[in-house]
């Protein structure tokens, strides 16, 4: 029997209740010719671990390991024609009670397919010997490995790291190449956090512009520079929005403002950058999130560990008149900055961001990747830096933890004499938050810079799109009208001033031409924030409920509480709107597992409608794209059909209605069209890859859309084109997502899950309403 047989057999029996989806994957992995090879069996442990812990499946990073080592084990002792593990599936069968009531447990497809998947924008090399030159991250002759960026290749299931066979030294894998640079340069910007805090006590706190002058970003995955001649200035007090479309260069930007690689940053200004994965150090894992978030304030750590020193002199009798006089210095400086009430600051940092007490007590190897950002996040606040730079801080947030930050950077006197740079999707945090913007253009290969908020911004380029657009009908018209004239003049008359008239007329339109060509790039530049619609297709709406929710009650086996909520009672309609809200761990994504048949509840009813289809759209279900494929193919695989002619034209049809365009798409005359269709998806954007996905959930024409934090990994203009079509779906919609605008947009009920019930509120306004009052009351600790 084959592998791929094998190993799902394996799945089902070592690791209950996987996603399907994800189990197929890993299944394909281990069918791979060298998987199961000594030479490849720790790279795909790892791989498989790195599924397992990204999944949620295991909460730790030892238990991840050891589900993929026991599962590994099991499929070379079949192999080998043994089984392997001859009580497993017994054991399995006795421990039965261990596992939820499911009809099938979904654990969301992974955010990382694998652990170099975001490699192409990840990492800067630590490099000494930094070019005189005004260029940032520029590919050289060099053939020292550390000063040039990993260009990324995403894994598929036949593509796992390979040995050179005859070597006895092991290549490094591209994830332990990644973790090797995210941990230098996370050395390195600690390293130049304490030389700052040094540098400030020696030369006293910096407060002019921070400038970048005349520098190119070089692309980190190969290629042509992602901005050329760029240059910015920040300002203390500001706080900036760099926005741009996905893959434009915002995250490698931020990377090279943290690495001190754009602009002359002062050695006595503190950097803190906070991006959207997290790599925890030896020491760190076993820490609690109090305790890392309290040793971000490098300055209290140094003073006290100052003061030890001169405390175990002054105990010797070894501690001189200018040591005792540093101590009394020490000392006063510690009071000062709040030395003492440090932790007491950091719990209630910690609780406004939406850690529970038990939560804060864990050590971070036991957090997910959310909580562990969460953490650093608020290390960031914490340590109150001069540059504070965030990237996607909003992607692990509730709603309300997402309303204290943005309150906390925009009133908080903290942040106002500060410069804070950040990258969100969430237009209405950006709003609030920003007072400027900084644009990357990826077609002008330009950053600029303006003031006021995205709003204003967006309003502002839609003013120029429109008056680019005027000028260039008018432009066309004018050349229209004189090559009509230049070629059909002799109707008007053929003497010689005629003639010389068409001529004229002709070199008129020649220029006008050439104005035309000078504007291509500014046409190309201002056009590419437009999205083309989604059409987000509907089986239409159905009489009575959908689905409804009796008396239902759902805990977790052993989990404290035992319920994470029970007397659950309310009912989906076609009409309804519905936004699930509460802090994360209360139990959203578990009701809208049981709103899909996903679980089972404990107690009480689930009713689901027998003549309704539903379909989920999560933060990850773009991942499920196969890279390899394109659009089409793609779809083709998932509805097969009858293989005609005219089904594949229905498939074309379809994916173009998601603004997933071929070559043959009908637009104006100015604009041109990407075969999207017949690209390969590793190709496409991120935002493009969600169309897709969207495009096959769809296909089906559910009754019920249920979305799933679906904003995050999406930029502001694909945010605003998907809250469009989804306020269009003809039918029922539920969704959990921290975006405010996005909300807004889609909901017309609210319902909140709190202290272990389920309630509607009036209206989501009133709810942001409600918990803003409660915020200015001060910090809510729990």
């Amino acid at each position: 029997k084959s592998i791929m047989t094998t190993a799902i057999k394996a799945c089902e029996e070592l690791l209950p209740g996987l996603d399907e989806d994800i189990a197929d994957y890993i299944a394909g992995i281990l069918d791979d010719d060298n998987a199961l090879e000594p030479d490849s069996v720790d790279d795909t442990t790892e791989t498989i671990s790195g599924f397992l812990l990204s999944a949620e499946y295991c909460e730790t990073e030892e238990e991840a390991s050891a589900k993929a080592a026991a599962l590994i084990a099991r499929l070379l002792g079949d192999v080998a024609g043994g089984d392997g593990n001859t009580n497993s599936k017994k054991d399995d069968d006795d421990n039965d009670d261990d596992y939820l009531p499911v009809k099938r447990v979904g654990i969301s497809f992974a955010a990382q397919l694998s652990v170099n998947d975001d490699v192409d924008a990840l990492v800067y090399a630590h490099n000494k010997k930094r070019s005189t030159e005004n260029t940032i991250m520029e590919h050289g002759d060099d053939d020292n490995n550390d000063e040039k960026p990993i260009k990324a290749k995403t894994k598929s299931k036949s593509k796992i790291s390979k040995s050179k066979k005859g070597k006895k030294k092991k290549k490094p894998t591209a994830a332990e190449i990644a973790d090797s640079q995210i941990e230098e340069i996370e050395t390195e910007l600690h390293d130049a956090r304490v030389a700052a805090v040094r540098a400030r006590a020696k030369l006293g706190a910096y407060r002019g512009a921070l400038d970048a002058k005349s520098f190119t970003l070089a692309n980190p995955g190969g290629g042509a520079p992602l901005l050329e001649d760029a240059a910015c200035r920040l300002v203390w007090g500001k706080r900036y929005g760099l926005i741009g479309r996905n893959g434009m260069g915002k995250s490698t930007m931020l990377r090279a403002f943290a690495a001190r690689r754009v602009g002359d940053v002062p050695p006595n200004v503190s950097v803190h950058y906070v991006s959207q994965e997290v790599k925890l150090t030896d020491e760190q894992r076993g820490k609690t999130p109090v305790m890392c978030v309290v040793d971000a304030d490098i300055e209290r750590t140094l003073l006290k560990e100052e003061l030890a020193e001169l405390e175990v002199k002054a105990s010797d009798g070894t501690l001189d008149a200018k040591g005792s006089a540093r101590h009394g210095d020490v000392l006063s400086r510690l009071d000062e900055i709040g030395g003492d009430t440090a932790p007491r600051r950091a719990e209630a940092l910690l609780a406004n961001l939406g850690f529970s007490e038990e939560l804060r007590a864990r050590p971070l190897s036991q957090l997910s990747g959310g909580w562990r950002v969460r953490t650093m996040l608020a290390a960031a606040i914490f340590a109150k830096p001069d540059l504070l730079l965030l990237d996607e801080p909003t992607n692990h947030l509730s709603i309300l933890a997402v309303m204290w930050l943005a309150r906390e950077l925009s009133t908080s006197d903290t942040w106002k004499d500060r410069i804070v740079v950040i990258v969100s999707h969430d237009r209405h945090f950006m709003d609030e938050v920003c007072t400027d913007c900084l644009h990357i253009s990826g077609a002008a290969k330009r950053l600029t810079q303006a003031r006021g908020n995205y709003s204003t911004w967006h309003k502002r380029r839609k003013e120029a799109q429109a008056l680019f657009a005027k000028e260039q009908k008018a432009r066309q018209d004018e050349i229209d009208r004189l090559r009509e004239y230049a070629g059909h003049g002799f109707k008007y008359g053929g003497s010689s001033s005629q003639i010389t008239k068409m001529g004229m007329k002709a070199k008129q339109a020649d220029k006008l031409d050439e104005a035309h060509a000078e504007h291509a790039e500014e046409l190309a530049a201002l056009q590419e924030d437009v999205e083309l619609p989604i059409n987000i297709a509907a089986g239409g709406e159905l009489d009575g409920y959908v689905v409804q929710l009796l008396d239902v009650g759902f805990g977790y086996p052993n989990a404290k509480p035992a319920r994470l909520f029970q007397n659950c009672e309310f009912g989906i309609t076609s009409k309804s709107r519905i936004v699930l809200l509460g802090e994360n761990g209360n139990g959203k994504t578990t009701l809208v597992k049981l709103i899909m048949g996903e679980l089972e509840p404990c107690e009480g009813d689930v009713r689901r409608s027998p003549h309704a289809r539903y379909a989920l759209v999560n933060q990850h279900h773009a991942d499920q794209i196969d890279l390899a494929l394109t659009p089409l193919e793609f779809l083709a695989t998932k509805f097969p059909g009858d293989g005609s002619y005219e089904h594949m034209q229905k498939l074309r049809g379809h994916l173009s209605s998601c603004g997933v365009t071929s070559g043959t798409s009908t637009t104006n005359k100015n604009s041109s069209v990407k075969d999207l269709q017949n690209t390969p998806a590793s190709a496409l954007s991120g935002g493009q890859r969600s169309r897709v996905a969207l495009a096959a959930v769809s296909y089906a024409r559910p009754h019920v859309l249920v979305l799933d934090e679906p904003t995050n990994n999406l930029d502001l203009e694909s945010v605003a084109t998907l809250a469009e079509s989804v306020k269009k779906f003809k039918g029922a919609v539920i969704c959990v997502s921290h975006d405010q605008f996005f909300v807004q947009t889609v909901a017309n009920e609210a319902w909140v899950v709190n202290d272990g019930k389920v309630k509607q509120v009036p209206s989501f306004e009133s709810y942001r309403n409600k918990q803003l009052k409660l915020l200015q009351k001060g910090p809510q600790t729990k």
